[in-house]
């Protein structure tokens, strides 16, 4: 009989065999990737990444077109051929850039605890030793861009305020603020008309949202020149900045020529150098962690001959003039005043130092049946902020104000009232667009009726025996 082929047998031959050909395979292909290894590598020493960069390239070009077409077909509107976005602003523009405009907005929503010596006057409301409540302390928007081409440029900005102030001239109201166009002249220079803020004060001429606290100085509430109407030629450069206007005076926003509140001559000028640093880095009182050193130097000087005003209007706290005081009256004034600041802020850092010192001055008799009186006033205002984090921002701040209110004595000597103010806080950053800040405020003497300071955190104290009073303020700032 022969012999039978044993299946098995033949299965493990044919096994034996697949392996022998795959381990050879393996082999293979083991060897033709070291060869590529080595060609590779033989390459990258010869040409680096040259050959793959180049590569890339060429597709990221082709992408970024596609991207960019893709973009510019999705931000068109129809008929127009104008982008939008927001760029520090909402904004539509038009493709060649010749029309803008932009909006920004700002909102300020408070409480306010105030506590004084109680007052014995007899006045509802003015006899409680504290009181408190909510407010919305402003609300603004802003539009602002460019007409016919990029040169000429314009503003137009609104607020709400719950306070008479310098800038918002009456209270629970909506108020027109900027109104201006400007042409710019080129090699630094430009021109503006309109309504704007005068060029005097630094802590007036900072935004409302650009604060470090949560409220202006009272120095500045008392000094400032507010919104006048006029003409102003500004120039900057690298290392300077200068602006000298000629205008209706100061705190005489929305007035027209016959309206009983201009001066018939008002001049000002302000004139800033920069010893280091960016100039935008001055745009803001804070300062950020990683600000480089920055110095700038500032003085500026206002003159308003008081001719043309009539008492009624200069008498209110938010127009009149700071040589005005408390208790002159304004009729009698017959000659000019001048009022001049000098001002420094440095920053470095997260640290942010400024101080400016201010005087208004009268340069006349008072009233001619007494002596000649000093209706000189003086202010000076140091404060310090520092960024503890990208977050936690901490600031204090020391005002002083000695004021000439009064001129009845029968030497013809004015009466002044003298007071400091402190402040101090923390603020809370949610991102470059929301701010809450948290400050604690004291006089330390009694406050006078020298200004309204109810916007501050401060009642008029028509009690002569109380001394100081101290004020809680928190707030939350929304900007976009």
């Amino acid at each position: 009989m022969g012999a039978i082929d044993n299946p098995c047998r033949h299965s493990m031959l044919g096994a034996c065999l697949i392996c022998a050909t795959a381990s050879a395979q393996t082999a293979d292909v083991t060897t033709e990737l070291a060869l590529l290894r080595s060609e590779i590598a033989s390459l990258k020493s010869q040409n680096g990444d040259k050959w793959l960069t180049e590569e890339r390239a060429a597709e990221i070009k082709s992408l970024v077109k596609d991207v960019l077409a893709d973009s510019e077909t999705r931000t068109s509107l129809q008929g127009s051929g104008a982008t939008s976005g927001y760029d520090d602003g909402f904004f539509i523009a038009s493709a060649d850039g010749n029309f803008r405009l932009s909006a920004n907005f700002l909102a300020q929503a408070r409480f306010t605890y105030n506590h004084q010596a109680a007052n014995d006057t007899g006045v509802v409301g003015q006899e409680a030793n504290s009181t408190w409540g909510f407010e919305n302390r402003r609300t603004g928007m802003a539009f602002t861009g460019n007409v016919v081409d990029p040169s000429w440029t314009y503003a137009v900005r609104f607020n709400y305020g719950s306070f008479v102030d310098p800038y918002t001239p009456g209270e629970f109201t909506m108020i027109l603020q900027d109104a201006w166009g400007a042409k710019d002249l080129g090699n630094g220079y430009s021109i503006k008309i309109g309504q704007f803020k005068s060029p005097f004060m630094a802590e007036s001429l900072r935004d409302d949202g650009a604060q470090l606290t949560a409220e202006r100085s009272v120095v500045d509430y008392y000094f400032s020149g507010g919104y006048t109407q006029g003409v102003a030629v500004d120039y900057s450069s690298d290392r300077i900045r200068a602006t000298g206007s000629y205008n209706n005076g100061p705190r005489v926003q929305n007035g027209n020529w016959a309206s009983g509140v201009n001066n018939s001559i008002s001049l000002a000028g302000r004139f800033e150098f920069k010893a280091m640093g960016a100039w935008s880095q001055f745009d803001s009182e804070s300062a950020e962690r990683s600000d480089e050193s920055a110095l700038r130097i500032g003085a500026a000087i206002q003159y308003y001959n008081n001719r043309g005003a009539s008492a009624s209007a200069l008498w209110f706290p938010s127009v009149r003039s700071p040589v005005y005081g408390g208790g002159l009256a304004p009729a009698l004034f017959t000659t000019g005043a001048v009022d001049w600041t000098v001002d420094v802020v440095f920053k470095s850092g997260g640290l942010s130092l400024s101080g400016a010192f201010i005087g208004a001055n009268y340069g006349g008799e008072f009233d001619t049946s007494v002596p000649a009186v000093d209706l000189s006033s003086y202010g000076a205002v140091i404060q310090e902020g520092f960024r503890c984090s990208e977050s936690l921002e901490c600031f204090g701040r020391w005002e002083w104000l000695d004021v000439a209110y009064n001129a009845t004595s029968p030497d013809g000597s004015s009466v002044r009232d003298v007071d400091n103010y402190l402040t101090f806080g923390v603020s809370v950053y949610g991102g470059p667009r929301v701010k809450w800040t948290m400050q604690f405020g004291i006089s330390t003497a009694a406050v006078g009726d020298t200004v309204d300071l109810v916007g501050a955190g401060y009642r008029v104290d028509n009690n002569t025996n109380a001394s100081d009073q101290f004020n809680i303020i928190t707030q939350l700032q929304v900007g976009f």
